[in-house]
């Protein structure tokens, strides 16, 4: 029953073409519907060659036969048309409705399943979807088919009818002995898929890193063990089904040849005339189309409830629920006050608190720095500041608004952060720009750019703002790439920009750029720094020195030198030239 359930979302993308899945239907009955008829037609034809009327038997042929072929070609025609228009259609939508919703989880999602996991499931799952509804269609009007053929056997012998009984029963055997297996191994296919998904992606991503560390081979022999596994199932599902279809086979040519011989003694005896024996003969094949049907349906249907259930689980949030957000909006005429109160938060319920009843005051137009030894939760309050996580006590306020309650416009328009690595996508810088802003004149970027000491670099470059950045900006020195994404985030004009290591892996040159853009920044938003070079952040309003997830010390870099043992130890020549 839960695979109906699933069907209920393939269902839901034709709420608005109800009438043309209604005339598929239709379109797709009356196609069947030709070799009912064409065997009766056939059945006389024979009956009058054997009875000596040659001309019935061409009129037959000629006509009747003749008339349904040309009839079946029309209908297929808008049959096929329409088919086309409602795969492309269900694929559009639900792909569209599947990214959005993958873009809506929340950042625990991406960590715990992976990105190439999601990918796994918005490309290869929704494929094959709509195949299996058009099997369901078919497969329903061949039961239909099926089951006038049995009627019709019975009339003609009571014997050929139960022959034909027996067939189908044991086919139902059949299918319930392997379609249980085929799904569960389906299931563990599905799981290798996404692990190889996943690790591929992350590897191909990081395949500079990779070849530069000289592990390409390890890389490939753990990768290899993942492969195996995956054609290792696939071979065995492969076996099953080939044993599944040869069984089905043997039941059927057996029983074909016990009905045939029925039929044969009985015109033989004259029990029934040659005409009953074509009709049979023909509708035979017709019941084999059934069971084989029934045969790729029931295989199709166990693999497809499995796909149905992965897009599910994200179209009905049932493994994550979206992120969520309030209504309110911050007044763009004031200055932003961000104040933590009494925070504490850790990601799993089942680790240690990384922030523990934590509190800091974060003024306007200020530079602030956050310092402390690594895995204090420093990044983490930007995690908690952006709403990829939310603090699991206390409370974060924005203009004395609880940050929960703000809507995700208001939040993503005021707050922004330049990370260590920024990401920048595979286009042109110019595009890249465009991005944030779709109405962007170049004007507008060089005057972002020349703010952030990147615009001579881009004009020197061949093709200038054309040029192609690479992905993830590779064809660009760290530098380059932290001044493009603070250009990009200036063109965004949030009053506050989070630094998250910002010049941590950068040479000294790039650092006094950034240094530079940073405090002509301060004039007009406030800046947020963590930090790991103190040489950055020694000229900062208010520096809070966190330890074992609270505020230990703040002050003025002076302040803290003569206050602060931690920030004293910090500030020590080894790590202020690393």
């Amino acid at each position: 029953m839960k695979g109906l359930k699933n069907f209920k979302i393939l269902f839901r993308y034709f709420k608005n073409d109800k009438l043309k899945l209604f005339l598929y239907i239709i379109l797709t009955i009356a196609k069947y519907f030709e070799p009912l008829i064409n065997a009766f037609v056939w059945a006389n034809a024979f009956q009058a060659l054997a009875t000596g009327n040659n001309y019935d038997f061409i009129k037959y042929l000629m006509c009747w036969s003749g008339l349904i072929i040309f009839m079946w070609v029309i209908i297929q025609v808008p049959t096929d048309l329409i088919y086309n228009y409602l795969e492309k259609k269900f694929m559009e939508n639900v792909s569209k409705d599947l990214y959005t919703k993958v873009t809506n989880l929340p950042a625990i999602a991406f960590e715990e399943i992976g990105v190439g996991e999601f990918i796994n499931r918005m490309y290869t799952d929704p494929d094959r979807i709509l195949e299996l509804l058009n099997k369901l269609i078919k497969l329903s009007c061949r039961l239909i088919i099926a089951i006038i053929i049995v009627g019709i056997s019975f009339s003609i012998s009571i014997y050929v009818g139960l022959e034909l009984l027996v067939l189908c029963i044991v086919m139902f055997i059949l299918s319930n002995i392997y379609y249980p297996k085929i799904k569960k191994t389906q299931e563990a296919i599905k799981k290798d898929s996404d692990e190889f998904i996943k690790v591929a992606t992350q590897n191909i991503t990081g395949i500079r890193e990779i070849k530069a560390l000289g592990i390409k081979n390890n890389i490939n022999r753990r990768i290899y063990v993942n492969v195996e596994n995956l054609f290792k199932k696939q071979r065995k599902i492969g076996v099953d089904e080939t044993f599944y279809y040869a069984l089905n086979n043997l039941c059927y040519f057996v029983i074909q040849f016990i009905i045939l011989l029925t039929l044969g003694i009985s015109v033989f005896n004259g029990t029934i005339v040659l005409a009953s024996f074509v009709v049979i003969e023909k509708y035979i094949w017709r019941i084999d189309e059934v069971v084989e049907s029934l045969s790729e349906f029931g295989v199709s249907y166990n693999k497809v409830t499995v796909s149905l259930k992965r897009i599910d689980e994200i179209l009905n949030n049932i493994l994550y629920e979206d992120e969520k957000f309030g209504q309110k909006k911050i007044n763009n005429d004031k200055k932003i006050n961000i104040e933590f109160k009494n925070v504490s938060f850790k990601y799993r319920d089942e680790e240690e608190l990384i922030l523990n009843g934590l509190n800091l005051k974060l003024a306007p137009n200020k530079k602030i720095a956050i310092v402390g030894k690594s895995g204090q939760g420093k990044s983490t309050l930007f995690n908690l500041l952006l709403r990829y996580f939310d603090a699991t006590k206390g409370q974060i306020l924005v203009n004395g608004e609880d940050i929960k309650n703000l809507s995700e416009e208001s939040l993503r328009t005021n707050i922004s952060v330049i990370r260590q690595s920024p990401y920048l996508f595979n286009s042109t810088i110019f595009d890249n720009f465009k991005i944030v802003k779709e109405d962007v004149t170049l004007e507008e970027i060089r005057s972002v750019c020349k703010k952030a000491y990147i615009d001579d670099y881009i004009m020197s470059l061949p093709n200038g703002y054309e040029t192609v950045i690479g992905e993830g900006g590779v064809n660009l020195s760290g530098g380059q790439k932290q001044r493009i994404a603070i250009a990009r985030t200036l063109l965004k004009d949030t009053k506050v920009i989070l630094f998250d290591e910002a010049t941590s892996a950068l040479d000294n040159e790039s650092q006094e750029y950034i240094k530079k853009t940073i405090d002509n920044l301060v004039k007009t938003h406030t800046i947020i720094i963590v930090a790991h070079r103190l040489s950055t952040i020694m000229d900062a309003d208010l520096i809070y020195v966190i330890d074992e997830g609270k505020v230990l010390n703040y002050g003025t870099h002076d302040e803290l030198m003569s206050s602060s043992e931690l920030y004293r130890k910090l500030y020590s020549p080894e790590v202020l030239d690393f």
